[in-house]
C-alpha cells in the first residue's frame, strides 16, 4: 500500500498526461485513416480529443507545480544563499496556496451547474460536467502540490535536510553542508575584522 502512495505521488501526473496523449494519438490516427483510407469522417474525434487535451491542459498545471516548472526571472533571487532563496519560495507559494484555494469554490461550482443542467455534448453525449470537472481536480492537485513544495522550502529556510523530487541536487550530505555555509562563512568574516579593530 506504501509503495502505491509512493508511486502514485511520484508519477500520478506524468502517467495521466502519457495516457491522455497516447489517446488523443490514437484517436486522430483513425480519424486520419477513416477520412484518407475509406473516405468517411468520424463525427466523434475531433471532439473527444478537444476535451481530452483540456484535461491535459489543467492537469499540466499540477505537473509544472510539482517540478517547480514555470516561467519566472531569477536574477533577483540568485543573488541571495539558499536558505533566502527558500524564504522567498515560501513567500511565493503562500500567495499561490490562497490563490487555488480561492478558486476551488468556483472551480466546484461550475462543475456543478454541468450537473444540474444535465448538459451533454452534442457528438459523443459526454455528460459535460466530466469536462467540466477539469479545473477542480486540477486546482485541488495542485493545492497538494504546492502544499508539498511550501513544507519542502520550509524546511530549508529553516536548514533542515529534506528530501526533494524537484531538486535531486539537494538531496545529498554536500548540498545541506553548502545551505548552511552562509552563515558560518558570516561568522568567519566578522571575527577577524573584530580582532583588528581591536
Amino acid at each position: 500500500m506504501r509503495k502505491a502512495i509512493h508511486w502514485l505521488d511520484a508519477n500520478l501526473e506524468e502517467f495521466l498526461l502519457v495516457m491522455m496523449l497516447v489517446a488523443m494519438t490514437f484517436i486522430m490516427g483513425i480519424q486520419v485513416f477513416c477520412r484518407y483510407v475509406l473516405n468517411m469522417s468520424l463525427s466523434w474525434s475531433e471532439e473527444l480529443t478537444r476535451y481530452i487535451f483540456i484535461w491535459c491542459g489543467f492537469l499540466s498545471v499540477s505537473y509544472c507545480s510539482k517540478r517547480c516548472l514555470s516561467i519566472k526571472i531569477e536574477q533577483f533571487v540568485a543573488m541571495f544563499s539558499r536558505r533566502k532563496k527558500a524564504l522567498i519560495k515560501v513567500i511565493n507559494h503562500t500567495c499561490e496556496l490562497l490563490f487555488f484555494l480561492f478558486m476551488l469554490p468556483a472551480s466546484f461550482a461550475y462543475m456543478m451547474s454541468a450537473v444540474y443542467s444535465g448538459q451533454v455534448s452534442p457528438a459523443c453525449s459526454i455528460p459535460m460536467y466530466y469536462v467540466q470537472a477539469a479545473p477542480f481536480v486540477s486546482f485541488l492537485l495542485v493545492t497538494f502540490r504546492i502544499l508539498q513544495r511550501w513544507i519542502i522550502e520550509f524546511q530549508v529556510a529553516r536548514g533542515k535536510p529534506v528530501f526533494d523530487p524537484a531538486h535531486p541536487e539537494r538531496n545529498t550530505p554536500e548540498s545541506f553542508i553548502e545551505a548552511n555555509t552562509d552563515m558560518d562563512e558570516r561568522h568567519a568574516t566578522e571575527e577577524p575584522t573584530q580582532k583588528e579593530d581591536g
